[in-house]
């Protein structure tokens, strides 16, 4: 009994002296972790060192949530976004519009904030919400915890206090913490979850008659609180633009949330902190619509990735004046994703749920087609880098390690699928959810040709996996096709300047918003000895006629294009002749187009520059 007792008290003392010394190693461990993390300073210098986490890297493509009291009217004209109801009416926009419709539905005397209790989301269900965005293939989600109306989705005290009314989803409305519900049912899901947060607000007291001391009452509590409660893995400020960094004491508070977040290495910020900072700072860039918009015209840093985000719809919340043909087709959505991480970004793809919580029946549609598609081609998604190609005249491409993949819009008459610039010896070819046999590849390095015959056209997008021999060598200078023709594309575009971007209008691309007269674009060609015309298809809307441009020719030379007459508007376009020129050898280099003399609101919209050789 004694030798029992004895082997007992030591078996518990000898438990307890190894717990000491595990629990002594775990404190060394974390004060060892401790002297080697980073402490964040509250400058641009010292806060470009936080690495953008590898998951969002990866991650490609996320869903962006507009919902809030501004759900209740859900109106605005088709052309803005129906999150801005309150300043449109404030304002008198778009000729009245927004004011009449408020007047005539709710009366000359009902206030925004009346809108609140109507705010009910009483058809909720955030865990059909987190299955579907599991679905569509999502990563992650951003939801508007405040916009500029300032309505907050989770129990702000302050957001109340400093209005003197219920302004929070918990005190009105739902009656519920929609942030925490939400968050929990996106992680169950293997769903991200970020916050959307506006800096500034529309008829806060405090924030018209004190900005700074708003930003210390009730942004800085508020982002807090925001970071600590709810422990988001993106943080997506907005609203900034009106004011520089200083007055929102931006690099304070990022440092303050680098510092202080509990998953500093996993989260990710964007770039919008203070007037002009767009593309400069942050974790990643982002663009909307494919504006950079309020940056300071110095474009984005290449060691960072984009993200680029846009409705379904055109509006970010609902607005019940869009009807089908605004809404973007399943296409065009994939094929949007496809474009965006064939450069290197990713798609923010937005959705505006009703209020009553419903999200509606052709934004699940959308959706729910990309996840389709994305379950068959997702490895050419996923974890990819940017295209290696200038130009892929069929369709796209993205690549990782020795593996190229071809997203194929436009199927071969032929069935016969030139690869420009591919120096690379391929090993393999194959389509990714085909029948699963190597394709016939011919041709040399610089001339790929893969044999289709055996495989059929997908629905949106077919992408062929290339096997090469080590990482891609490209060249990727533009070539003439088989009939000789060179054909410039907005994508393949370089552009630089503050407002000229690539965009879809009627489903063409086109280089447009060239409002800046120092902007420009070019294009790396490789041009054989001959003569050649050059021809651009141009549309120039009433008032925009006589700019002057100017294009300049690899190898010398160039030729000069005064706009005598519109086209009509911004979408008719005409092809027009610039000249000819000749070259005795080929050559490669750049050919650009800038602007000389800017007339009316813009140059002109660009949908393709085409090079052309003249026989005989």
């Amino acid at each position: 009994m004694k030798y029992g007792h004895w082997y007992s008290t030591g078996m518990r003392y000898g438990t307890l002296l190894i717990g000491i010394l595990f629990a002594l190693t775990l404190v060394q461990a974390n004060v060892s972790t401790a002297q080697e993390s980073v402490i964040y300073e509250d400058d641009w210098e010292s806060l470009s060192e936080h690495t953008t986490p590898q998951w969002f890297r990866d991650a490609k493509f996320g869903i962006f949530i507009h919902w809030g009291v501004y759900s209740v009217p859900a109106f605005c004209d088709t052309s803005t976004y129906s999150e801005w109801y309150q300043y449109w009416c404030d304002t008198n926009a778009h000729g009245g519009l927004e004011r009449r419709f408020h007047e005539e539905n709710y009366g000359v005397d009902f206030e925004y904030h009346q809108f609140a209790p109507m705010f009910k989301a009483e058809m909720w269900n955030p865990a059909k919400w987190a299955e579907l965005f599991r679905r569509s293939g999502a990563r992650y989600m951003v939801i508007t915890s405040k916009h500029h109306d300032g309505f907050c989705l989770w129990p702000s005290k302050v957001a109340s206090e400093v209005r003197g009314y219920p302004w929070n989803s918990v005190e009105t409305g739902p009656g519920r913490d929609l942030i925490a519900e939400l968050f929990e049912a996106c992680r169950a899901e293997g769903v991200r979850p970020g916050l959307y947060y506006s800096f500034m607000e529309w008829h806060n007291p405090l924030y018209e008659a004190d900005k700074p001391r708003y930003v210390e009452e009730v942004m800085f509590p508020q982002v807090k609180e925001l970071i600590q409660r709810y422990e988001p893995e993106v943080f997506w400020p907005d609203g900034e633009w009106d004011h520089p960094d200083t007055l929102w004491r931006s690099p304070e508070l990022l440092a303050w949330i680098y510092n202080n977040a509990s998953n500093s290495e996993e989260l990710a910020v964007n770039d919008r902190w203070g007037r002009g900072l767009r593309g400069q700072v942050g974790d990643y860039s982002t663009t909307e619509y494919g504006s950079l918009g309020n940056s300071s015209g110095e474009g984005m840093r290449p060691d960072r990735p984009f993200e680029e985000c846009r409705g379904i719809g055109h509006s970010f919340a609902f607005n019940r004046a869009e009807d089908y043909d605004i809404y973007s087709t399943r296409t065009e959505c994939i094929r949007e994703l496809i474009d965006l991480v064939s450069k290197g970004g990713c798609l923010l793809l937005d959705i505006g749920p009703t209020a009553d919580g419903r999200i509606p029946v052709i934004m699940q549609d959308r959706l729910l087609a990309i996840g389709r598609w994305l379950e068959v081609n997702g490895e050419a998604i996923y974890g990819t880098d940017a295209s290696p190609f200038a130009a892929t005249p069929w369709g796209r491409a993205t690549c990782r390690d020795d593996a190229i993949y071809l997203h194929v819009y436009e199927w071969p008459a032929d069935d016969m699928l030139h690869v420009p610039g591919l120096l690379s010896p391929i090993r393999s070819a194959r389509v990714l959810g085909g029948s699963g046999s190597d394709l016939e590849v011919s041709g040399a390095p610089g001339s790929w040709t893969i044999d289709l015959d055996p495989e059929h056209p997908a629905a949106h997008a077919t992408v062929i996996r290339l096997d090469i021999e080590g990482a891609p060598r490209i060249d990727r200078s533009i070539r003439p096709d088989r009939d000789g023709l060179i054909m410039l594309t907005p994508d393949s575009a370089r552009i630089k300047g503050v407002d000229m971007r690539v965009e879809t209008r009627d489903g063409h691309r086109n280089l447009g918003w060239w409002s800046n007269v120092d902007d420009l674009a070019s294009w790396t060609v490789t041009i054989p000895a001959g003569r050649y015309n050059i021809m651009i298809e141009e549309a120039i809307a009433p008032g925009s006629e006589g700019s002057k441009i100017d294009v300049k020719i690899p190898g010398g030379g160039s030729l000069r294009h005064a706009i005598t007459e519109s086209t009509g508007s911004w979408d008719q376009y005409r092809l027009v002749t610039l000249g000819e020129f000749e070259l005795d050898s080929e050559t490669t280099g750049d050919l650009v187009i800038t602007c000389s003399y800017k007339h009316g609101d813009a140059v002109m919209n660009i949908r393709s520059i085409r090079i052309e050789p003249i026989n005989g």
